[in-house]
């Protein structure tokens, strides 16, 4: 057998903000550390012994002491910004000269050594730029990632022949990479020996051995196995690897869906349990040992230790100068060969026919991850505020980050078809680098994979923001001026559960054991999307295979065109969703101090009614211009069990499906559930991604033997959501993804207005001078905003809404002094970036449907249906006030502008609406007349519309002060209408006089009952 190493080093630019020093670029490790930007403690980092030694001279001295073996040596990889980041330290001479200028002098002097075939006993093989999830990228991205590594990499490792091998960061791969790595000159790249393993037919699965998913079946095409490993590790993981299969190379293919056309490359595994093992201690040759028997000669198998080389054991001095030597030496002496990965293919070239299948996934290494072919660690899905999956209307920071990263991703990509782009001035954009390539520059930093690695930590949620903001100010001019030519961006569609109908395991479901646990059928596609001009159409695109088996011989299910085997595509529109920009609740982990100033849209939509059956499925979206986009097409079998979902229903409706604005009657059957046993039962639900959030007490029904409720559907619902608790802490939530069932005949009622931080196109402007207030009013929707947030920094801001009147009561969140009663506000903390919609009880969020974001301006928008469930008021008001950010600080600003008492009376609020009062003001639109018979009237009066169209008609009634009180409907025919009036507002309530107007805006009488 051959061994052979891949020691992996990175450091990220920790603040990928524009450099003070060096304007145009971002900062690198030396000014970062210097002016203190970020909350990392990089002069430890940096300062560390063993990491100065790993970054400079440890590997050499390792492989010095094998140069007896003939063809011995080792991989080596660095992400570009650890070789910015060294420069920057050596060529200042930091901290004493701990850098040299020329650091990477021993890595050279090890490159020049030739092992017995001519190839570098050292090989700095490529690696992408900034430590990017290359899976999860956008194929431009990715491209320009490899293309900034390979221009700088021989800063770095001197001239001559660049490597031919690549890896990946986490060792996290797809094939859908192969294309752009073979582009970027890559002829092998390494992978997890588990994804070779995992896309094998009868792969061992268990659900407390392996700690995530079961492998879909779509994606178990190698062919099936007879001997296996099973190496659990310190880790909290079972590793099983078939063998020789999983220790040999082979070639991986990928077949472009629009052309048919295949690239393939040789795919390398990295033998993980080993590789672990291997790097956090004195490590023999057992393993290697164990697997020879089944060795065969022509082929034989190639073990990979690949982790870290600058963390934990493997990152110290025992490791390179006893350790490395001690196993390479003891594994010449059995009989093993040492070698290099070059060296290996060289003698041992892999047949252009030995085609397998490596799944989704990165190495077993990250926390919480093992292995997961959605890459959790980097993408977990969204959650509500309580932690459960929730993809409609959940939230988490990873994806906010792609949300971010993918609308940058597009303007970058949209100013940059209009120049040439050099990937060297990309690297280095001073001097003389277009805005094309100074916006790449900035952009590419922010895929930095350790920014969502450590999730919430310091101050890692803002990094990419600072990445993305400075690109999209300098793509944005561009497409101003130039215009848009290119498609809308679209992140790689994700879903949620990875094996519908099959088995879950690992963190995502709570680490269940043994089978884990059985996922509904139904599930969730969602992705981000984002074009300059404005998308117009954005469609999951489906189809079924009629064999359900993903045949490797055949091609038919990796085009678009398809052809014998697969049925036509279904296009299902997808349902949008404004991302938020900052927190969708109060959260104590999270500060945003800074806000994107672009951010994509989500679209989702919910797969049902499948089982057994293997689908096809991408995304195509196409902007305001008529340019198109496809995603990748990708695979999923969706299986036979019930997880909530199957023949006998845990939740069931009448009717069936619920629908709007009815009453549904709703069962839940607890038996086998984790509901089997309470006393009592709560059906907590909402509507379109967790709005409208109700809990409603079932009763328990015996002819069902199940528990029911009787809730009322919302007219505008799409979707009904619901779980089922105790009250006491107990949940069922289906696995953690909840229910969604759809709902008929529900209309939309989407946010017109967008949440970018900016004040919005329209929006009435009241100017304060010190500060400002917006707002707009489209029904159902209100819109406000203010500049208080950026004017008054340091300071809480508040625009308060209500329905007028005189009653007060305190200031919001203890603040000084009284206000007018408030029906909702929304706030903007002073002391950090957060901001959100608090209702009359100061409960955030609302159980209605509200938008908020901040960024130059706070805005937010609010459904006023929902806030007013029932009659609206008279009059709407609304008023910023801004407050010290203590308890008890008074009032220093307000709009508008007021008295200087420190409180917000009613002569200090704005009307928002105060409608057309007096019949000398309404403007002719249309020529419909209003009549009432009699007038004045008691108790009732007949109104008559005249030359009004065929069809449904509605009469606003106001009174005198111009304000609504009651609509009225009725249906015309042949132009005329007549609608019983008794004379009461919709509160029940009589008065004096009033006007009324029909809705399509025309001339209407004054009327003036009498009081009863």
């Amino acid at each position: 057998m051959h061994t052979t190493y891949l020691w992996h080093m990175h450091q990220p630019i920790y603040w990928p903000d524009e450099s003070v020093w060096t304007p145009g670029r971002y900062e690198t490790a030396f000014e970062t550390i210097t002016l203190g930007h970020s909350q990392n403690d990089e002069f430890s980092i940096f300062n560390s012994d063993d990491r100065v030694a790993d970054y400079q001279w440890y590997p050499k001295d390792a492989l010095q002491m094998v140069l007896d073996l003939p063809e011995a040596g080792a991989q080596v990889s660095f992400a570009g910004a650890l070789i910015e980041n060294l420069n920057s330290l050596g060529q200042a001479g930091w901290n004493g000269g701990r850098y040299a200028a020329d650091w990477w002098s021993h890595y050279r002097t090890a490159r020049g050594w030739l092992n017995a075939a001519g190839d570098p006993r050292l090989d700095p093989v490529l690696a992408g730029f900034h430590h990017a999830i290359g899976p999860l990228l956008p194929e431009a991205a990715l491209r320009m990632e490899l293309a900034c590594g390979r221009a700088i990499w021989d800063d770095a490792w001197g001239g001559g022949a660049q490597s031919a091998g690549f890896f990946p960061a986490e060792m996290c791969f797809s094939e859908r990479m192969i294309p752009a790595l073979a582009d970027a000159g890559v002829v092998w790249a390494i992978v997890p020996d588990l994804h070779l393993a995992r896309a094998c037919e009868g792969y061992p699965w268990a659900a407390n051995l392996d700690n995530t998913d079961a492998p879909n079946p779509a994606d178990q095409v190698n062919p099936a196995q007879a001997n296996w490993t099973s190496h659990t590790i310190s880790r909290g993981v079972t590793l099983k690897v078939p063998y020789p299969f999983g220790f040999t190379p082979h070639r991986a293919a990928y077949v472009d869906p629009s052309t048919g056309a295949s690239r393939s490359l040789v795919v390398v595994p990295a033998a993980d349990a080993m590789g672990w093992e291997e790097g956090y201690g004195l490590f023999g040759t057992g393993g290697v040992d164990a697997l020879a028997p089944a060795n065969e000669p022509l082929r034989p198998m190639l073990v990979l230790f690949a982790h870290d080389g600058d963390n934990a054991w493997s990152g110290g001095y025992s490791y390179y100068h006893e350790s490395v030597t001690q196993f390479t030496h003891a594994a010449a002496a059995a009989g093993h060969t040492p070698t290099t990965i070059a060296t290996y293919l060289r003698h041992h070239p892999v047949p252009a026919g030995d085609i397998v299948h490596v799944e989704d996934g990165g190495w077993v290494n990250a926390d919480g991850d093992f292995g997961s072919p959605q890459f959790i660690n980097w993408n977990w899905p969204l959650v509500d505020a309580a932690g459960q999956f929730d993809i409609p209307g959940g939230w988490a920071e990873d994806e906010r980050n792609w949300a971010v990263l993918i609308a940058a991703q597009n303007r970058v990509e949209t100013a940059a078809a209009h120049f040439a782009v050099d990937p060297a001035k990309v690297v280095s954009p001073n001097p003389g680098a277009n805005a094309a390539e100074r916006a790449w520059h900035f952009l590419l930093a922010g895929y930095e994979s350790g920014y969502m690695y450590y999730g919430a930590s310091l101050d890692m949620e803002i990094k990419a923001t600072l990445a993305c903001n400075r690109a999209v100010a300098l793509a944005d001019p561009v497409i101003a001026s130039l215009g848009d030519a290119s498609p809308p961006t679209v992140w790689l569609p994700q879903r949620l559960p990875w094996n519908p109908g099959g088995q879950g395991g690992g963190s995502l479901w709570g680490y269940p054991g043994g089978q884990g646990t059985t996922m509904p059928r139904d599930f969730h596609v969602w992705t981000f999307a984002h074009d300059a001009s404005g998308l117009a159409r954005i469609e999951l695109m489906v189809r079924e295979d009629q064999d359900g088996r993903n045949d490797p011989a055949t091609i038919v299910n990796e085009t678009y065109a398809g052809g014998a085997g697969v049925g036509a595509w279904s296009a299902l529109p997808m349902n949008r969703r404004v991302m938020p920009t900052g927190e969708p609740w109060p959260m104590a982990e999270i500060d945003f101090t800074v806000l994107p100033s672009r951010i994509a849209d989500q679209y989702w939509v919910e797969l049902t009614g499948y089982s057994e059956i293997l689908l096809d499925y991408y995304v195509e979206a196409e902007d305001s211009l008529g340019h198109v986009t496809r995603s990748p097409v990708q695979h999923v079998w969706v299986g036979a069990g019930d997880g909530g979902a199957g023949e006998d229903p845990v939740v069931r409706t009448l009717p069936a499906p619920p629908q709007a604005g009815q009453t549904a009657h709703v069962w839940y059957e607890p038996a086998g559930r984790p509901l089997a046993s309470a006393a009592a039962v709560l059906m907590h639900w909402g509507i379109d991604g967790w709005t409208n959030v109700h809990d409603t007490a079932m009763a328990w029904d015996d002819t069902a033997t199940a528990w029911r409720a009787d809730i009322a559907v919302l007219g505008n619902a799409l979707v009904l959501d619901c779980a089922f608790t105790d009250g006491a802490g107990l949940w069922d939530n289906n696995g953690g993804t909840d229910w969604h069932l759809s709902v008929t005949g529900g209309q939309s009622e989407e946010s017109p207005f967008s949440m970018d931080g900016q004040p919005d196109t329209g929006a009435v402007l009241e100017d304060c001078g010190g500060v400002r207030l917006w707002y707009a009013w489209e029904e159902p929707w209100l819109y406000v905003a203010t500049d208080a947030v950026t004017s008054q920094a340091g300071r809480d801001a508040f625009l308060l809404l209500g329905a007028g009147g005189a009653a007060t009561r305190g200031a919001p969140w203890a603040k000084a002094g009284q206000v007018l009663t408030w029906d909702a506000f929304l706030a903007g903390e002073g002391s950090n970036a957060w901001c959100g919609w608090f209702n009359a009880a100061q409960v955030t969020p609302p159980t209605g449907r509200v938008e908020q974001a901040r960024g130059a301006v706070l805005e937010g928008a609010i459904h006023l249906g929902d806030l007013y469930a029932g009659a609206r008021p008279m009059e709407l008001v609304v008023a910023l006030g801004v407050y010290g950010s203590a308890d008890g600080a008074a009032l220093v600003e307000q709009c508008p502008e007021g008295n200087g008492d420190g409180n917000l009376g009613a002569a200090e609020y704005l009307a928002v609406w105060v409608p057309v009062g007096a019949e000398e003001a309404v403007p002719a639109v249309d020529p419909v007349r209003v009549t009432a018979v009699p007038n004045p009237f008691n108790p009732s009066t007949v109104l008559k519309l005249s030359g009004a169209g065929d069809g449904p008609v509605s009469v606003v009634v106001y009174d005198t002060a111009g304000r609504s009180v009651r609509r009225l409907t009725g249906a015309a025919q042949s132009g005329a209408c007549d609608i019983v009036w008794d004379g009461r507002d919709e509160r029940g309530e009589d008065g004096d006089q009033r006007d009324l107007l029909p809705a399509d805006g025309d001339r209407g009488d004054s009327l003036g009952p009498a009081r009863s």
